[in-house]
């Protein structure tokens, strides 16, 4: 009886153990990729006021320069000029654009219910897809890294279902409840087979699960060829009550 006993409780502190160990190469794990994460975020905000505070800048100069010419040559000099300006001027536009996609600063200005309305309108503005959106009247108490982390994978949603969906609707929704946070982006598009490559290999779904992972949520995607795509995020014990 006593050796019995002896061997169940070695067995129960070598299973001890061993969840022990489990959970702390998890919190490293978890903590690895918040740095990673977070040290990619700080290069994109780098890059982004690169862009803001040099290219758009020496666009303006540009155009003001053409300007000033435009003043001292014929109608068809005037006229080329006004092309280039033009031309310039939409060279802005996709700038402008790209440094806010790299560092979303409404998410941290404005919350993460108003950066979800602002994707929502720069989908609609600049791909032609109409974002539905069910979001809270207010905005929801999270943490920076949960709010980056949402907004990025619901960035990444809506950016599949314009290049693989083939539609020009998606729904896109936030829920909270008892302190969880539940995003949800979903479409009636092509779909896909969750076993295929791309469900294993894609960089998109990589991504978003890398994001999810990092904070402590789980991503679950749902769909099937013809069926549309469900992309669920859920993150718990986010909502400070």
């Amino acid at each position: 009886m006593a050796g019995a006993l002896s061997v169940a409780i070695l067995l129960g502190a070598f299973f001890a153990a061993l969840v022990i160990a489990q959970r702390r190469r998890i919190a490293t794990e978890r903590v690895h990729a918040q740095r990673l994460l977070a040290a990619q975020e700080e290069e994109r905000s780098r890059v982004a006021r690169e862009l803001h505070d040099d290219a758009l800048q020496r666009i303006a100069v540009i155009r003001h320069e053409l300007d000033e010419a435009t003043e001292h040559g014929g109608p068809e000099i005037a006229r080329r000029i006004a092309g280039v300006s033009g031309e310039l001027e939409d060279l802005g536009v996709v700038l402008r654009t790209a440094a806010h996609q790299l560092h979303p600063s409404v998410v941290e200005k404005a919350g993460l219910v108003r950066a979800l309305g602002a994707l929502a309108a720069e989908f609609g503005r600049t791909a032609g897809l109409e974002v539905r959106l069910a979001l809270p009247p207010a905005d929801v108490p999270v943490s920076p890294a949960i709010g980056v982390a949402a907004y990025r994978i619901a960035q990444e949603a809506l950016r599949n279902v314009v290049k693989h969906g083939g539609v020009q609707q998606a729904d896109l929704a936030l829920e909270t409840a008892g302190g969880t946070l539940t995003l949800r982006v979903a479409d009636t598009g092509k779909g896909f087979d969750t076993e295929s490559s791309r469900a294993e290999d894609g960089l998109g779904l990589i991504a978003m699960r890398q994001r999810a992972e990092a904070v402590g949520a789980s991503l679950a995607i749902t769909a099937r060829p013809g069926g549309g795509t469900v992309v669920t995020a859920t993150f718990p014990r986010a909502v400070a009550t």
